[in-house]
C-alpha cells in the first residue's frame, strides 16, 4: 500500500499543473510561453512517476518470486525431515523418493506423539506462511495450494481424534508434488520397494528422533520444543 502512495502523489502534481495550464491557457491565450511550460512539466512528470511504477513492480514481482522459492524450498526440507523421522530412508533424499515413501505408507504406521508434534508444527508453518507470504505463494503457480494442502496438518488432532497415517501421507505427497513443480524437481514417485532404510516402527522412529535407542529411552513424550520448520 505504501508504494503506491508516491506514484499516487505524483500523478495527481502532474494533474494538477496540467490543470493549472489549461487555466492559465484560458486567460492568456494556448500560445502563452508559461503555459507550454506548465503542459511541457505536466507530461515530464506522469512520464517519471508511470516509468517509476512500471520499475517498482517488475522489482517487487521478483522480489515475490525469489521469496516464493526460498518459503518453498525451506517447506521442502521441513518436509524431507519429517519424513525421515517417521518413516526413515536416506537422510538426504530428492523428491521421487519422498513420494515413493508416502506412497508406501500403510494405514497402520505408527503416530507418536513426538512425530505428531513435527507434523502439527509443520501444519502451523504452513498456516503462517499463507498469512505472512500471500504475495509471494500467489507469484507462483501452484504454490498456494501447496501450502493450503500442507496447513491441514495443524489440526491433525483436531477433536482429541489423530488423523490416520494414510491420511497424513496424501497430504504431505500433495504438499511435495506441488513444490516440486514450483522447484522444478522430480514429480514422479520412485517404487518404494528401491528405496532402502525404511522403517515406520514406532522404535526406529524414536531412534531417528531422539538420536538413541529406543529401548532405553524414556515414553514418547517430547522433553523439549519441536525445533523451527521455515
Amino acid at each position: 500500500m505504501s508504494r503506491l502512495i508516491l506514484p499516487a502523489v505524483g500523478l495527481v502534481v502532474a494533474a494538477l499543473v496540467v490543470w493549472s495550464a489549461y487555466v492559465m491557457g484560458g486567460r492568456a491565450g494556448p500560445d502563452a510561453l508559461s503555459v507550454n511550460l506548465l503542459v511541457n512539466l505536466g507530461t515530464e512528470i506522469m512520464g517519471i512517476v508511470i516509468t517509476v511504477a512500471v520499475v517498482e513492480w517488475f522489482f517487487e514481482r521478483r522480489r515475490n518470486l525469489e521469496r516464493g522459492k526460498q518459503v518453498a524450498w525451506s517447506a521442502l526440507h521441513a518436509i524431507e525431515h519429517v519424513v525421515w523421522v517417521w518413516q526413515g530412508g536416506p537422510r538426504q533424499i530428492e523428491t521421487d523418493q519422498i513420494l515413493g515413501i508416502l506412497r508406501s505408507a500403510a494405514n497402520g504406521d505408527a503416530l507418536p506423539d513426538f512425530t505428531q508434534n513435527l507434523l502439527l508444527s509443520l501444519g502451523t508453518r504452513s498456516k503462517q506462511t499463507l498469512h505472512n507470504d500471500r504475495a509471494a505463494l500467489e507469484a507462483h503457480k501452484g504454490l498456494m495450494t501447496a501450502f493450503e494442502e500442507l496447513s491441514r496438518l495443524n489440526a491433525i488432532r483436531e477433536g482429541g481424534r489423530v488423523f490416520g497415517a494414510r491420511t497424513v501421507a496424501d497430504v504431505l505427497e500433495e504438499g511435495v508434488k506441488r513444490l516440486a513443480a514450483v522447484l522444478a524437481q522430480p514429480e514422479e514417485a520412485m517404487p518404494g520397494r528401491l528405496i532402502r532404510y525404511v522403517d515406520a516402527s514406532e522404535a526406529a522412529q524414536e531412534l531417528r528422533y531422539f538420536g538413541r535407542d529406543a529401548d532405553h529411552s524414556s515414553p514418547r513424550r517430547l522433553e523439549r520444543g519441536t525445533p523451527d520448520m521455515f
